[in-house]
């Protein structure tokens, strides 16, 4: 596989362990993007995640989520909790499945595992995922039905933790890496422990850039496509009174569709993603996780003026 390159981004990647993470400090020391630990097994979802997404995405940071998996579970249910657990938050990098842990069982289970997930993943949000790994463990456990899938590999060195290899090593099943996480033992100004750093192919770095917002979703369908459609259409305007539990008509639709079009969903899973003219719990929990993400000061799940206002800032990009 290809060496590291001063071209390639730096990446970090992160969890609760980390702790409190003061990100306009690691913006600032050169880091480009983040992958943010979201859920692990079908039980476990970080309890920081939402607080480094939110505060990562506000100093401009690109970010992804990754998905410690225990390959003796469904493979599918531990897909569906993953994206159970993303809710409303939007990822710039693809999905990633971290599979580096056997549980006694051989390369085929493993990699059948990793292929399932991988593949259900890709199934439900039209993005090609990554899988991460340590370099050992792939080649021991991989097989080349996971070749398909986009390479994130670690290895350290023991000679040189911090600085790391300058190149992984080959691996049959890959000719070359996406990310390479070349130290456990980073350090990064904003973050008071050590820290994984990653090198991601440049290349690769570009085409998530240009192709946003085109990896910006969270299910197969063309989001953008329908926030395009819902803005042009009748050229529609968001509810200037108050809303909340027990409204219904016209009003509640609009903005059911327009909290759609920018990924708050009242049902994701519900025929027509729950848009129904019903201001039922589920429409006051999408106005909630969008408070959550844009208005933290005021997380009532009531649809106002602030609401709107930010709304449609949202809409149009900005």
């Amino acid at each position: 596989m290809q060496n590291r390159s001063v071209h390639n981004p730096l990446i970090i990647d992160v969890s609760h362990h980390q702790g409190e993470i003061d990100w306009e400090r690691v913006a600032r020391a050169g880091v480009q993007g983040a992958y943010i630990k979201l859920t692990e097994g079908k039980t476990f979802t970080d309890p920081r995640v939402y607080e480094n997404y939110v505060e990562a995405k506000r100093v401009g940071l690109l970010v992804g989520f990754y998905h410690y998996a225990h390959c003796t579970n469904d493979p599918k249910q531990e897909v569906a909790f993953f994206l159970q657990q993303l809710q409303s938050m939007k990822f710039d990098f693809p999905p990633c499945l971290d599979l580096e842990v056997n549980k006694g069982k051989n390369a085929e289970f493993v990699s059948r595992f990793g292929r399932t997930w991988l593949e259900e993943m890709e199934k439900n949000t039209g993005v090609q995922p990554l899988l991460y790994s340590g370099y050992h463990f792939a080649k021991t456990y991989f097989t080349k039905e996971l070749s398909y899938y986009p390479l994130w590999i670690a290895r350290y060195s023991s000679s040189n933790r911090t600085e790391g290899f300058d190149c992984p090593g080959n691996l049959f099943t890959w000719s070359e890496w996406t990310m390479f996480q070349f130290t456990d033992q980073g350090k990064v100004d904003g973050i008071s422990t050590y820290v994984d750093l990653n090198e991601m192919n440049a290349a690769f770095f570009q085409y998530v850039k240009e192709s946003k917002p085109s990896l910006l979703s969270t299910v197969k369908t063309s989001f953008q496509q329908m926030k395009s459609q819902f803005v042009k259409s009748s050229n529609p305007s968001l509810p200037k009174g108050m809303l909340k539990k027990g409204a219904r008509g016209e009003e509640v639709f609009v903005l059911q569709k327009a909290l759609a079009s920018v990924y708050f969903y009242p049902n994701k899973f519900a025929p027509n993603h729950g848009i129904d003219g019903i201001y039922g719990a589920n429409t006051a929990n999408a106005v909630a996780r969008f408070q959550k993400v844009y208005l933290p000061k005021e997380v009532d799940g009531i649809y106002g003026p602030n609401v709107r206002l930010k709304l449609e800032e949202v809409m149009k990009g900005k």
